[in-house]
């Protein structure tokens, strides 16, 4: 008996041993400590999850969930998150140029002709005034301005929007700032602001809601402009290079379904009811009604590099936001979308 007991053990053991020679199956999965938001650009990222495309290649995601990307910052700069969902706003470029151990790697939405992720509403009253696209931006001098946060993507597009119908948005109007989205679309239809800029799903919700209408997107007054990216923590980057590659790998996966379904939603219900469990949104049926202004992630990785340098140039030399500008180099590090991107072709590991 006792020798039969030997026996199963050695066998146990060398079975095991096969097993992670022949590909590491047994092996703990790499934690990855995401920053995300509960925002229909962050699609991709919902449906690699939904779909376990990050168990495929190994990964256990934690997850921690801002209602802003300005706020995971703290999080990152302190060592609690890997990588995290940002904006091109001007507190980055800040952040950077002192010093910060961040670095953008992913797009994460872009504001791509027929897909834009922004939203300018306005009250009936402003409208009835003919106020009724961006064109008519000229009529809004003196008007209040409601964005949730200096220096962030919102007020970048309405600014330039102004500054195109000839005003100057440093003094020509009134900007309202620091309320929150949900907050700004009430004091709309409370005519407490006269203008928005929000995320398309909050600017549709005050016109349905008759709060004020959308008169403009962000595709139409900044064509590809970015809405989000990815960041990563540098020494993140240096040390676990592998496992941010497969990251990316599943989320690209995950972008590439994200992408597909903005633009046919009746045939991928699915996705639908994925992005409706993650985001503000709640219910298919209104992540269908403003599909396909989702914004657009570019199916390679790469964020729209030269409207982030431009964001950095707008907020530098017009608005004196930014203090010291910081390179490409320093931005961006492309290479774990580059190797992502041939990795994924090649080896197919979704089996799509």
């Amino acid at each position: 008996m006792r020798l039969t007991s030997l026996l199963r053990a050695v066998a146990g053991a060398l079975a095991l041993s096969l097993m992670l020679a022949a590909g590491g199956y047994a092996r703990a999965a790499d934690v990855i400590r995401v920053g995300e938001g509960p925002f229909i650009t962050g699609g991709g990222f919902y449906v690699a999850l939904e779909r376990g495309y990050f168990k495929k290649m190994n990964l256990d995601i934690q997850m921690k969930k801002f209602n802003d990307g300005a706020l995971a910052v703290p999080a990152i700069l302190s060592g609690e998150l890997d990588i995290t969902l940002m904006t091109a706003n001007a507190s980055l470029f800040n952040s950077i140029a002192k010093g910060a151990p961040l670095v953008i790697v992913l797009d994460r939405g872009h504001n791509k002709p027929g897909y834009g992720y922004l939203a300018v509403n306005v009250t009936q009253e402003i409208y009835d005034q003919g106020v009724h696209s961006a064109a008519d931006f000229a009529k809004l001098k003196g008007k209040r301005m409601g964005v949730g946060a200096v220096g962030s993507i919102n007020q970048y597009d309405t600014a330039r929007a102004l500054q195109k119908a000839g005003l100057d948005p440093r003094k020509d109007v009134k900007w309202v700032v620091g309320v929150s989205q949900p907050d700004l679309m009430k004091m709309l239809g409370q005519k407490q602001v006269d203008l928005t800029d929000l995320a398309y799903q909050f600017g549709f919700f005050a016109q349905n809601n008759k709060w004020g209408p959308i008169v403009a997107r962000g595709d139409e007054i900044e064509p590809n402009s970015s809405i989000g990216v990815y960041a990563a923590n540098k020494d993140f980057v240096k040390n676990k290079r592998d496992v941010l590659v497969r990251f990316a790998m599943a989320y690209l996966q995950g972008v590439k379904e994200f992408d597909a379904a903005a633009n046919a939603p009746d045939s991928h219900k699915d996705i639908l009811e994925f992005l409706a469990k993650n985001t503000f949104l709640n219910k298919p049926a209104l992540i269908k009604a403003i599909a396909p202004y989702w914004s657009y992630t570019n199916e390679d990785g790469i964020p729209p590099i030269d409207s982030i340098m431009h964001m950095q140039d707008y907020w530098a030399d017009y608005f004196h936001y930014v203090e010291k500008k910081v390179t490409r180099e320093q931005l961006f590090d492309l290479s774990v979308a580059q190797e992502a991107k041939k990795r994924l072709d090649a080896e197919k590991p979704f089996g799509k």
